[in-house]
């Protein structure tokens, strides 16, 4: 069961932001789970354990755009849970996540 622990660091971008467990992405590092039924627990430093169960969607895409930048877009949805807006909330705090395919 593939597990992530460190402190949720949000990087603001034009477009959609790339959140981050310490130095992670969150989406890359989960995305051989996309299109898999997975159980997902989550463990904030100041909450209870929640588990999420479902259908994973995560994207991840990272290379060049047109001016020379680098572009990156990523989602990580489990069911109709927004993984990475849940997690935005919770920036500067310590989580630990752990998923596997049920």
């Amino acid at each position: 069961m593939p597990t992530l622990k460190g402190t949720i660091i949000i990087q603001k971008m034009k477009g959609p932001n790339i959140l981050y467990i310490d130095k992670t992405a969150l989406a890359k590092y989960f995305i051989d789970f996309d299109g898999e039924d997975v159980q997902m627990n989550l463990h904030l430093q100041k909450s209870q354990l929640q588990e999420y169960r479902g259908t994973a969607e995560i994207f991840c895409f990272e290379g060049k755009d047109g001016y020379g930048g680098i572009k990156f877009a990523n989602d990580f949805y489990i069911d109709d849970h927004d993984i990475l807006e849940l997690l935005e909330e919770h920036e500067g705090e310590i989580v630990e996540l752990a998923v596997e395919l049920e």
